[in-house]
Parts: C-alpha cells; structure tokens; sequence
C-alpha cells in the first residue's frame, strides 16, 4: 500500500522502456523503470540507453522479461511448455543482467512483461516459476496488487512490490479490461484521475461501476502509448501537487532463509 512518512504520501511511478520509444522524455518524470530484456522489443542499443537514462535520473531499474514474442510485442499468450518457457526467461535475465553490469547499473526488481504478466499474475504454476526466478536472481517481483501472484509471494514472505495501472480500465474482479475492448485504455485526465484515486483512497472505479480496494505501492503508465510523455509529466506533476512524494521502492538485502528485509 501507498507508504506514509510523517504523514505525507509515497508512491512509486514506472513505466516500461527501452522498447523503441521515446525514452529520453519518459524516464525524468520516473522513479522506476521497467527494462525490456530483448525478447519482446528493443536492440541492445535501445536497452542499454534506457539504463543510462535511469542512471543519469537516478531511477530505479528493473528487469522486464517476456514471452519470446517481438511479432506480438509480447501481448500474446504462448502455448509454451514451463521448461522451455523457464530457459527463455533465464536467457533473457542473464542477457539482461550482463549489459547491466556493465553499464554499472543496479537491478532493483523484476516485473514480467505483457501477457506473461497477465496470466502469471493468475496461474499458479506460472507464477511460482516467477518468484523461483526472483528467488534465484534475488529480485524483488513487481506484480499485479492483490493478485493470487501477489497474495502468493506475501504468503512465502518474499520481496514483492503490489502494482496498479494509472492508464489501464480495471474489471469489477480486479484483473485489467482487455485491451481489446472499448474504454481499456484511458485518456490522460482519466488516468490521472484514477491514479489520486488509488493513492489517496486506496480504491479505483472499474468500468462496471463498481469501486475496488486496491493497495498499491506502485503506479504504471505504458511508454508506449501515444500519449506516455505527457501523461508521465502530468501525472508526476498531480501527485506532488497533492503532496504525494514520487519514491521507487527499494529492499536493503536478501537473507538465507528468501526473505527480504525493508
């Protein structure tokens, strides 16, 4: 849930990068940022900017593995067995891991791109085999809030970072409107709108009309989105203006038994 500290709030706000966009605009209104490790999208020229970007803004980096997908850009689910799917994961990790290296940058977390995301964030075959990849990279997983993943990963006591979407509609049972139908997306005062809202009263309205409670400790808007910039700007510009500190969350160390200290 959203930190309080001497009574004022903190949020963390991320986008996902280093796929081909503009990252030069997005990445100084973020304090973390979700890296493309290559199978969805992004060169090595591309990634590689993008983890310059955050050292110079001094945003936090995390890894964003996907479905080995870029005709998809990763938002198709893969009829992949486990295995296989694990090799590829741990491929695109050790890829990721080594360009971090050496451009001497930190990795903070782990959040899975697209519809790896979707479905592991529901599936508790797939989302086990993410927070074994979290455990043996010692990476705290950023994860759908309130989520069988999330509630998972609370369950076995390691590091997780509970995430809402500013720009995305929700469903009445919490998991996101697919993008393929109307209103999924929402324009740069809806998400605004929705983001204070998550913040400030733990709570977002789905398209249903219902209101969910929602106790995030991190908000995402796309860097891909026609409209990313001017969104990250002026919901960057929003939140401090309620008072609402921008502050990636972070986790000091990982002890023997898997289990992070704050």
């Amino acid at each position: 849930m959203p930190d309080i500290v001497q009574n004022k709030m903190e949020i963390d706000l991320n986008a996902d990068i280093g796929e081909g966009y503009d990252d030069r605009a997005i990445v100084p209104w973020l304090s973390s940022a979700n890296i493309s490790c290559g199978a969805h999208a992004g060169s090595e020229a591309e990634i590689r900017q993008a983890l310059q970007l955050c050292k110079q803004h001094n945003v936090a980096v995390g890894a964003h593995p996907s479905y080995p997908d870029r005709q998809n850009f990763g938002r198709k689910a893969l009829d992949m067995p486990l295995p296989e799917l694990r090799v590829s994961l741990g491929q695109q990790l050790d890829y990721f891991l080594k360009l971090t290296a050496e451009e001497g940058v930190a990795v903070c977390h782990l959040k899975a791109h697209g519809a790896l995301y979707n479905v592991a964030a529901q599936d508790p075959q797939l989302g086990a085999m993410l927070l074994e990849l979290c455990s043996k990279y010692q990476l705290p997983l950023m994860t759908l809030a309130q989520s069988p993943l999330h509630l998972a990963a609370l369950q076995q006591q390691l590091p997780v970072i509970a995430e809402a979407f500013a720009d995305r509609a929700y469903q009445a049972n919490g998991q996101l409107v697919s993008r393929a139908h109307a209103g999924a997306l929402l324009t740069a005062d809806a998400a605004i709108s929705q983001s204070l809202q998550l913040v400030q009263q733990r709570q977002v309205q789905a398209l249903s009309g219902d209101f969910i409670t929602l106790h995030a400790e991190s908000l995402c808007l796309h860097g891909d989105s026609p409209q990313a910039v001017t969104l990250a700007q002026k919901l960057h510009q929003a939140l401090l203006q309620q008072h609402i500190l921008i502050k990636a969350k972070t986790f000091k160390s990982f002890s023997s038994e898997a289990q992070w200290t704050l």
